[in-house]
C-alpha cells in the first residue's frame, strides 16, 4: 500500500511540474499553419516544419547545427524570427545559470529581463527567459529557451519579436512551431 501511495504522489508531483511554454505564455488559441515543409538541420540532430513561404537558412560547425527562419513576406513589426540550434556542450540548468543569462543580456545586449522560469519541454529539462529592449527605433522582445537533451548536448530556441503590436500572439505562433520539433537520436 505504501508503494502505491508513493507512486501516486510521485506521479502527481511530476504532473504538476510539467510546465510548457504554451502555459507560461497563456497561449489558449490554436494556431495552424498551412503549406508546411520539413527541414532537417545539417548534422541531423533535429527536424521541424516551417511554412514554405518562410526564408530559411542552415548553419553548422563542429559544435552546433542551426536552422534560422523568418516570414519575410511580412513587415518586421508584424513578423518574428525563429532560430533553433543544437549545441554540443554541458548545460547546468540552475539559479546560477538563470542569473548568468540575465546578466549577459543586460550587459552585452542591453536588454532588460522581463521574466524567466524552469520548465519541462518534450519531457526534457528546460529554461526560458524573456527580455526586452530597443533596436533602432523599434522595441524588441527576445525569448530564449534552453532544453537539455543529453549530458553534453542541448538545444536553444530563440524568437525575436519587433514592435509592440500582437507580441503575445507572435510568441504563441513561434511556440506552436517550436512544439513541433523532433529530436533525432
Amino acid at each position: 500500500m505504501k508503494k502505491i501511495i508513493v507512486l501516486l504522489l510521485t506521479i502527481s508531483f511530476f504532473s504538476c511540474q510539467q510546465n510548457d511554454l504554451k502555459k507560461e505564455f497563456n497561449c489558449t488559441s490554436t494556431t495552424s499553419f498551412s503549406d508546411m515543409k520539413e527541414i532537417r538541420d545539417v548534422m541531423k540532430k533535429f527536424k521541424i516544419k516551417f511554412p514554405k513561404s518562410w526564408n530559411t537558412k542552415l548553419y553548422y560547425d563542429e559544435f552546433q547545427s542551426e536552422i534560422y527562419s523568418a516570414d519575410t513576406t511580412k513587415s518586421l513589426t508584424n513578423a518574428y524570427t525563429l532560430d533553433i540550434s543544437w549545441h554540443q556542450g554541458e548545460l547546468n540548468l540552475n539559479k546560477a545559470f538563470d542569473q548568468t543569462v540575465k546578466d549577459t543580456l543586460a550587459i552585452k545586449e542591453k536588454l532588460s529581463a522581463v521574466k524567466s522560469n524552469f520548465i519541462t519541454f518534450n519531457e526534457k529539462p528546460g529554461y526560458w527567459n524573456l527580455a526586452k529592449g530597443k533596436i533602432g527605433k523599434h522595441n524588441y522582445h527576445f525569448l530564449q529557451v534552453y532544453v537539455k537533451t543529453e549530458a553534453d548536448e542541448y538545444f536553444t530556441f530563440t524568437t525575436k519579436v519587433y514592435g509592440d503590436e500582437n507580441v503575445d500572439s507572435r510568441f504563441c505562433e513561434a511556440i506552436t512551431l517550436i512544439d513541433g520539433i523532433q529530436f533525432i537520436k
